[in-house]
Formats: structure tokens, C-alpha cells, sequence
């Protein structure tokens, strides 16, 4: 019987997911959903584990975290941004990415917490070719925020959350780590965690040959080297989980999340 891993269709989670994408590992396959569909699969049992965003991992009170690794960024991490035709102080409207949870959260976070202004919300899918109304600004998450920091268009301004965060806060950003119900997952198979990673690391350059002829080179060789080998950061520290409770703090008013902070460690 086959049993599945619950993971993103981005590139980030490629060095994590490395065997399980390439039928390495006996019986055991990837299988794919946007961040925000994650958790259901999880609850119904269609996957064993999940790449779970953070804000599905706060929500629920019956989820627990693994505490090895996790897909977070120091800084600038260039699939987490804002892009407008405006500057950041002239936006007065946000459309958020339906395909997330966790980064439309951080934007709320940011723009209560340490922007000066006040917007209004709504939520669709982005797309590449997506008209942009002046005064508006669009989260947009994942391999499409590489296709557009790629593409560079002219008159478009772009913020990255992950930027703003980490200088506002010191923090890392989590945007999501491996959560399971009880029972946990099998040494063996958290072996087989270990083992992805490991390999996945040490593949990172064909792990990205095969991203971008898949993707058909919409992203730009240069950009995705920086990204997973200077942006994406995969073990989570102390100062990660400081993160994952301050965010869980400072967007308690916008969430009514079940926990009280990271695994109900407090």
C-alpha cells in the first residue's frame, strides 16, 4: 500500500521532498496541494504527514509539528510579496492569495503592526498575466512570485514579507513545517525524512535543471540558485520558534487560532 507524503507544488519543498519525489523510497510518494488545502488531507488521512503552512498548524488544536525541519526564510525570501503600480503608502486595497493562508496573515500582521496604512481586503488566485489597478496591492506566493521577480516588469513595485518581517522583528519566518495526528509517524519513516534531506541538499543543482524544464523556464536560472541555496532555510532553531509565537501573537486579533503557541508548548 502506498502511503503519501503531503507537500507543495513549489519549488522550496523539492530539497525536502527529493526521495519521495523520485521513488526512492519503497511505497511511500508525494502528494501535492496548494498551502491553503493542505490540513484536510492530513485530518481525512489521505497523507501519513504534511508540509503544513503555519497558520494551519495554530488552527487546529490536534496537529503537532515535527521539530527538525521546516521551509522559513531569513530575510528576503522572494516567494512571499506584495506587488502594486503604487508605493507601499498609496495602497489602499490588498487582494490576497487564496493559494495561502500563512503569508496573507503575515501581510496583516505587517500592515497592523508596523505600516502606517489602512486597506481594504479581498481574496482570488493570482495569475502572471493578471491586470494591476493602481492603489492595489496583490499577495502572491510561490513559483509565481519567482516568475514575476523574473520577468521584472516595468512600473511594478514589489515587497517581500519575509524582508519585511525579519527587519521589523529580527525573526526568521516559518511559512510551514511537518505536521501529523497522533500516532507520530515511525522512526523509520522519520529516517526517511532525514535521508530526503539530506540527499535533497546535495542535489540542489538538479533538483533545479528539472524544476526549470518542467516550469519551462519561466524562472530565471540565476534567481532559483539564489533562492534555494541563500533564501530558503529548512532546520528550525530556537529563534524560529520565538518567530512562530510572536506571529502567533501579533495576528491573534485577525485569527482565532486553537493553540497557544507553537506544539502548545506554553
Amino acid at each position: 500500500m502506498i502511503k503519501y507524503l503531503g507537500s507543495v507544488p513549489f519549488l522550496n519543498s523539492k530539497p525536502l521532498t527529493y526521495l519521495f519525489d523520485n521513488n526512492f523510497i519503497r511505497n511511500y510518494k508525494t502528494y501535492e496541494y496548494y498551502p491553503s488545502s493542505l490540513l484536510d488531507p492530513l485530518i481525512s488521512g489521505k497523507v501519513f504527514l504534511s508540509l503544513l503552512s503555519i497558520a494551519d498548524h495554530l488552527s487546529n488544536k490536534d496537529v503537532l509539528s515535527l521539530t527538525d525541519y521546516c521551509i522559513s526564510s531569513y530575510g528576503k525570501v522572494g516567494s512571499v510579496i506584495l506587488v502594486s503600480k503604487s508605493k507601499l503608502k498609496d495602497i489602499k486595497n490588498v487582494v490576497l492569495d487564496s493559494r495561502s493562508k500563512s503569508s496573507n496573515m503575515l501581510f496583516k500582521v505587517i500592515q497592523s503592526s508596523f505600516l502606517n496604512i489602512d486597506v481594504d481586503y479581498e481574496i482570488r488566485e493570482p495569475k502572471l498575466n493578471m491586470r494591476m489597478e493602481p492603489g492595489v496591492g496583490y499577495v502572491i506566493i510561490g513559483d509565481l512570485s519567482l516568475e514575476i521577480i523574473s520577468l521584472d516588469p516595468i512600473g511594478i513595485n514589489t515587497y517581500d514579507l519575509g524582508e519585511i518581517w525579519f527587519k521589523e522583528t529580527g525573526f526568521p519566518f516559518t511559512f510551514g513545517t511537518y505536521n501529523y495526528l497522533n500516532p507520530s509517524p515511525k522512526k523509520e519513516e522519520l529516517d526517511f525524512l532525514d535521508n530526503s534531506y539530506m540527499e535533497g541538499s546535495k542535489n540542489i543543482n538538479s533538483i533545479i535543471d528539472d524544476f526549470l524544464i518542467a516550469n519551462q523556464h519561466k524562472i530565471e536560472k540565476k534567481i532559483a540558485e539564489e533562492y534555494l541555496n541563500e533564501r530558503i532555510f529548512y532546520k528550525i532553531t530556537d529563534d524560529h520558534i520565538k518567530g512562530i509565537n510572536l506571529f502567533l501573537k501579533l495576528s491573534s486579533k485577525f485569527a482565532n487560532w486553537k493553540k497557544n503557541s507553537f506544539n502548545n508548548k506554553i
